[in-house]
């Protein structure tokens, strides 16, 4: 008689879900070390939860935008949570780190501790706890595309905190704080050489302009200076982060 199939709880598909926004797509299959962890926990087949993982692929924007599909088995269920997680990012990602908690596998081996709260845990190394829901919930409302350049690919995107890390904690898992920037602007933004004003325009460091122009920078930073972000219906970076970022940051 064939094994009798095991229903997903809700939790389960929390757990899932977790590890889905850890892993890029051409890692979702039954060999990758994760999967199989997360598989004996469950009492699973790593297929099983490879097949799983594929299915939330499939109802992913950003695997979309990326001309990938995933499978196309998504229950009813699977569908409800998905679309709950990009209501309620924040609300969800405090279930997930409820659920992942009954998994026991926190160990220091883990490239990334699997806490969903946005508090720092402390291991070899400060490490930045939820970071891969929110990359997540951002890419999704920035259609997959750097804000400022509409490029598009996943190694080369970045989803950028407005409000640094350490700054707000209160703010580290809202999408609203987040901007979708490939490394080069990310990096700009992130020490103050570019920040959003309040019209939405982009302002350059009057640092950068007592620089000589060499390689690219003069038409990949200076040109920049008073052209208006490319924002989608999707998009929504809070005004108050940006003005806090463009006081705090911006260096004038």
């Amino acid at each position: 008689m064939a094994a009798e199939r095991k229903l997903w709880t809700d939790q389960d598909r929390l757990q899932a879900l977790a590890l889905y926004c850890r892993l890029t797509f051409g890692q979702l299959h039954r060999h990758r070390p994760e999967v199989i962890r997360l598989a004996e926990h469950m009492g699973r087949s790593a297929n099983s939860v490879a097949m799983k993982l594929s299915n939330y692929a499939s109802l992913d924007p950003e695997v979309l935008a990326l001309g990938k599909k995933g499978l196309s088995g998504a229950s009813r269920q699977d569908r409800l949570l998905w679309e709950r997680f990009i209501d309620e990012p924040e609300v969800v990602a405090q279930e997930c780190e409820s659920a992942w908690s009954l998994l026991g596998q926190r160990g220091e081996q883990d490239e990334e501790t699997d806490d969903f709260t946005g508090h720092d845990s402390v291991g070899w190394q400060k490490r930045r706890i939820g970071q891969s829901l929110f990359r997540k919930a951002v890419m999704v409302r920035y259609d997959t595309r750097c804000v400022i350049t509409g490029l598009r690919h996943e190694d080369l995107l970045i989803a950028s905190h407005i409000v640094p890390w350490q700054a707000c904690p209160d703010a580290r898992l809202d999408p609203a704080n987040g901007l979708c920037l490939n490394a080069l602007h990310d990096r700009a933004f992130d020490k103050g050489l570019l920040a959003i004003d309040a019209r939405d325009r982009i302002r350059i460091s009057p640092e950068l302009a007592d620089v000589a122009p060499n390689g690219q920078l003069k038409s990949q930073l200076h040109d920049l200076n008073g052209q208006r972000l490319s924002l989608g219906e999707l998009a929504f970076p809070n005004r108050e982060y940006l003005a806090w970022h463009y006081r705090e940051c911006f260096r004038r």
